[in-house]
């Protein structure tokens, strides 16, 4: 029998539970200060901000720091090994996430540390334009254009080219040649269509490939990819019609979107499945996705919507098959379903099933079976 955690997470705010954790939630309103409740091994416990929530043999704690060593002697038991002290080590987890979790305004307007400032790397870019056909590519480092993806993007590009999204290209000028460090898409679109002669580029000045190769790398994993909400959030403002029918249909039901994915971060009342919403709108129409989360956004008033995208679908689904069947469902009676289950509860009934077809016909079934049940009462 070891002495050590298996697994162990301190809660600070900001920072995702992990699913092991998320497992023996037994309430899933997090409240405002970042707390929830969890199943223990030793009963129910409130998890506070710079609570430790540990596993050991299979058994899973949660208490203050200064009392993880009391509670891993009392698990491990007279016979088992000494357990290691941990409390340097919980310190410095601790420090750690409460740093992770601190805006970026307050890490720099209160930082611990004065910066470590490196040294400069390289000289300032030489902004210019080049012609098209001056510009090379070279393939030792270069990812491949060949495939179905990029010519689909390649010609995306040259058949709506947009200078407003055309930024500088980075180019090396290596043994009096130009090559094309990052901005291959935009060179072969501006190649394809013929009437760019010119691009805008920065040039460096590099002796051989590797160096290229380095500043490609550092390039594409420098980059911070736009999650699916940021696109959805900018995609309104910009006026696309999927975006705002969306928005507006979710608006309708007195709820919003959210803008952060993080199910910590969610207010009561925000969903963020909007590709399913999307998807059905498209498939069922306006009036039954309406009808759905119409009676989601009453029944679930006030609560953090975790796992309402499953709920949605199957309600959609139910709502359709009975408008099929001529037998309409009774909004208030299936509001009362909902409300009557919870969160919790709708979240307990695909607890098991991990195949998301599966999951929706589980869901499916559940809100069926609680609303003929509710019809017989």
């Amino acid at each position: 029998m070891s002495g050590v955690p298996s697994q162990i997470w301190i809660c600070a705010a900001g920072k995702e539970a992990p699913d092991w954790i998320v497992e023996r939630m037994t309430t899933l309103e997090i409240a405002t200060d970042g707390s929830f409740e969890i199943e223990a091994t030793d009963g129910k416990v409130t998890v506070e901000r710079g609570f430790a929530v540990f596993e050991f043999n299979s058994q899973v704690f949660a208490c203050p720091p200064r009392m993880v060593q009391d509670k891993l002697a009392a698990a491990a038991g007279e016979e088992a090994p000494a357990v290691v002290d941990l409390s340097e080590k919980l310190g410095r987890m601790r420090e750690q996430q409460i740093a992770q979790a601190r805006p970026k305004s307050l890490r720099i307007a209160h930082n611990d540390r004065p910066l470590r400032l490196k040294p400069v790397i390289g000289s300032p870019p030489a902004p210019q334009f080049i012609a098209v056909g001056d510009l090379l590519v070279d393939d030792s480092y270069q990812r491949s254009i060949e495939g179905g993806a990029s010519r689909k993007l390649i010609t995306k590009i040259a058949e709506n080219w947009d200078w407003r999204l055309c930024l500088p290209l980075l180019v090396s000028r290596r043994a009096g040649e130009l090559y094309v460090i990052d901005g291959q898409h935009r060179k072969e679109a501006a190649d394809l269509r013929g009437d760019i002669p010119h691009l805008p580029v920065v040039v460096f000045d590099f002796d051989d490939p590797k160096a290229e190769a380095e500043l490609f790398v550092a390039a594409n994993r420098s980059r911070r990819q736009m999650s699916k909400l940021d696109d959805f959030h900018a995609a309104i403002v910009a006026g696309d019609k999927k975006a705002v029918a969306v928005n507006d249909v979710v608006t309708g039901a007195g709820l919003a979107v959210a803008r952060i994915a993080a199910w910590q971060y969610w207010k009561p009342g925000e969903v963020v499945f909007v590709g399913a919403i999307q998807r059905l709108l498209h498939s069922q129409g306006t009036p039954v996705v309406a009808q759905a989360l119409g009676m989601m956004g009453r029944a679930f008033a006030g609560s953090t919507l975790v796992g309402g995208g499953a709920i949605f679908e199957g309600l959609v689904t139910f709502v359709q098959q009975r408008v099929r069947d001529e037998k309409p469902v009774d909004e208030d009676l299936m509001t009362s379903v909902l409300a009557g289950v919870g969160i919790p509860g709708w979240k307990e009934a695909t607890a098991e099933v991990d195949s998301g077809n599966e999951r929706a016909d589980v869901m499916l079934k559940a809100i069926a079976d609680a609303y003929a049940e509710a019809e017989e009462e």
